[in-house]
């Protein structure tokens, strides 16, 4: 059955019936504002945090990855945003543009990705829209919480550490194994997780609510969603008094994947800074008080510091040289 066959009413009220199911929300008065126009929430006298993304079918979507997947990453994307303010993330409206030829049980699986993510993530679905397109268009809109210790990317200062969440390159690597049609000769296990690096990505949740609960470790926080030297060059420009240094043989990153770029004839560089898509966090600490808590910061790793030479820079080789700024932008020619 093709969803067209059940109109917007219907594919609504499947989502709805889904969502009704997994709610733990307590309070009537917010579960009934779930079905009318618009969603209410409690008021805790804290700053409320906003953050909207927008994932098309042919940009943000690999063509092997699932409905259900689909669904997943606009959640992850969402609250990933949520996480870079070193707020709590806490519900999410989820709008979709779906082709009319698309399968009910395409949809369901579509709704459960979206469900499940939420469950991981401890949020609420709490509304959003339905309409049509010949392509699948997926937009959320997250809202999260955050007190006084909330982290603008205007906070940096100088000799503040620079530091990552996770392993860089790994999803530029992915979309390379996806795309090529040799076969790299690298450990299943390593080809799976690579792959799933693109199409299943996670967060840094145990990471993040440990800066929650010691918001005095980090100066500012971002994700790297467009890549290394994207997301720096978008910190200086809030800090432009200041520069930022980063050292090569810090970066981490899956050895595997240095393979990966030489059967596809590219620099490992390019796997590391002008990708993305990796949802791991870019922090600058404060020195100090990162020492105080490095050993229960496993998942951390500082990778340079911030100076006052207003540039991007990165020592490779004992050479030290500015990093050229590139990566994909909507809206932009190559």
């Amino acid at each position: 059955m093709k969803i067209s066959e059940l109109g917007e009413r219907k594919l609504i009220k499947i989502l709805l019936e889904k969502r009704d199911e997994k709610l733990t929300v307590k309070d009537e008065r917010i579960i009934e504002s779930y079905h009318d126009d618009a969603a209410i929430q409690e008021n805790k006298q804290k700053y409320t945090v906003l953050s909207t993304d927008m994932l098309i079918q042919h940009t943000h979507f690999p063509k092997q990855m699932t409905y259900y997947q689909m669904g997943e990453k606009v959640v992850t994307v969402n609250v990933s945003d949520i996480l870079a303010m070193n707020a709590e993330p806490e519900s999410i409206l989820v709008s979709m543009a779906l082709p009319p030829t698309m399968l009910v049980n395409e949809f369901n699986e579509l709704v459960e990705g979206i469900l499940d993510k939420c469950s991981e993530y401890n949020i609420t679905l709490i509304g959003g829209d339905l309409n049509e397109n010949d392509e699948i268009i997926l937009t959320g809109t997250t809202t999260g919480q955050i007190n006084k210790n909330i982290k603008l990317q205007s906070n940096i200062q100088e000799d503040n550490l620079i530091a990552v969440t996770g392993q860089l390159g790994t999803p530029a690597a992915a979309l390379d194994i996806l795309n090529s049609k040799e076969i790299i000769d690298i450990p299943d296990n390593e080809r799976k997780n690579i792959i799933n690096s693109i199409l299943e990505p996670n967060l840094p949740l145990k990471t993040s609510k440990f800066l929650q609960k010691h918001p005095e470790i980090v100066t500012s926080i971002t994700d790297i969603t467009d890549g290394l030297a994207i997301e720096l060059k978008h910190l200086q420009e809030k800090n432009n008094h200041l520069g930022f240094q980063i050292i090569k043989n810090k970066l981490p990153y899956n050895k595997y994947i240095q393979k990966i770029a030489d059967c596809n004839n590219k620099p490992l560089n390019d796997y590391l800074l002008h990708f993305g898509e990796e949802f791991e966090l870019l922090l600058t600490l404060d020195s100090e008080e990162y020492e105080q808590y490095r050993e229960k910061l496993v998942d951390v790793t500082v990778i340079g510091r911030v100076n006052n030479s207003k540039l991007i820079t990165i020592l490779e080789n004992d050479c030290l040289k500015e990093i050229k700024i590139k990566g994909y932008e909507h809206l932009k020619d190559d």
